[in-house]
């Protein structure tokens, strides 16, 4: 640098493009090195300074001061073009690397040039619910967003199966973290299930599981969160086939021409039996729903206001929606 500015002044003339490969390689080999970008700038004043200095005694200062920006500023863009092409490239490359080792360990294949961690959580994931007229579009930014903020921070890798997210969150970092920080992305909560793999190997069946608990949350109308199997785990008892289930969805058949009861034990179930919630979210008067609970009392032979009676009731309500579910 110190030469190639001293040269150009002494013949009065701009530097050659042979003359520029050599910083602009050097730009790019910083790049690799993982070098700040303002630090690889910072050098060239620095020097210009200091070759300043060399030949500010027997020239013209003012005909020097337009060399020195006319000089640096053919060299500093073209240096910082190099560099950021080349840290896109090395970005390209990394972000295709984690993408490789995410669909390997998804598909419970042999991971090469790689180690991964020693456990991971899976969390799979879908984007809230977007108003009608977003088109695609804007599901698609919301997914490059996710993936931009948290591929590769802490060892997570992000992937994208189907209509949903996946990530793979390393033993070592909060799943429940990432997860804030993905409903922080999309601007509201996401619906989200969470499975851990106690080895990478437990990869595939984990993510299978994830997915299981997501869809059950979501057939169930559950509000969106993150879910783990414990916080599901009656409804995914109740999830499988058995005559058990059957006999709890039979209960309450006989409001099947009465929905808009079903409506009301639904939604006094979920308000964690408030009468006062129910009926808001119902958009009816209190009174109005206690004579509607007085009407399943009948019907069914259960009261939704005794604790018994209630936990039978949401147990029905759960087999009920799963079979429906279910066909």
């Amino acid at each position: 640098m110190f030469e190639l500015f001293l040269t150009t002044v002494a013949e009065d003339r701009r530097p050659t493009e042979d003359e520029l490969a050599l910083p602009i390689a050097w730009g790019a080999e910083r790049a690799r090195d993982g070098l700040p970008l303002e630090a690889v700038l910072k050098i060239y004043p620095l020097a210009a300074g200091v070759a300043w200095e060399l030949v500010a005694r027997t020239g013209d200062p003012a005909v020097l001061g337009t060399r020195m920006l006319d000089f640096l500023g053919e060299v500093m863009p073209r240096v910082a073009s190099a560099y950021l092409r080349e840290r896109d490239d090395l970005d390209w490359e990394q972000r295709e690397d984690r993408q490789n080792l995410a669909a390997s360990l998804l598909a419970g294949r042999p991971v090469r040039h790689r180690e991964p961690a020693p456990a991971y959580d899976v969390v799979v994931f879908h984007l809230p619910l977007l108003p009608t007229s977003s088109g695609s579009r804007e599901a698609t930014d919301l997914f490059r967003a996710v993936r931009s903020d948290l591929d590769g921070q802490d060892g997570v890798l992000v992937t994208f199966k189907g209509d949903g997210g996946v990530l793979l969150v390393p033993s070592s970092s909060s799943v429940d973290t990432v997860a804030a920080r993905v409903d922080r992305i999309c601007g509201r909560p996401c619906a989200a299930a969470a499975a851990h793999a106690r080895t990478p190997a437990d990869i595939p069946a984990a993510h299978s599981e994830a997915v299981e608990i997501l869809a059950l949350a979501e057939s169930l109308r559950r509000p969106p969160r993150l879910y783990r199997l414990a916080d599901l785990a009656i409804e995914y008892q109740l999830a499988q086939p058995s005559p058990a289930r059957e006999a709890l969805a039979a209960v309450l058949s006989p409001l099947e021409d009465h929905p808009h009861l079903i409506d009301a034990l639904r939604a006094f179930v979920t308000s964690g039996y408030n009468r006062g919630e129910a009926a808001t979210a119902l958009n009816i008067h209190r009174n109005t729903l206690t004579y509607r609970l007085g009407r399943i009392q009948l019907i069914t032979g259960y009261d939704a206001t005794r604790p018994a009676d209630a936990r039978h009731l949401a147990a029905a309500m759960t087999a009920y929606d799963i079979s429906r579910r279910n066909g």
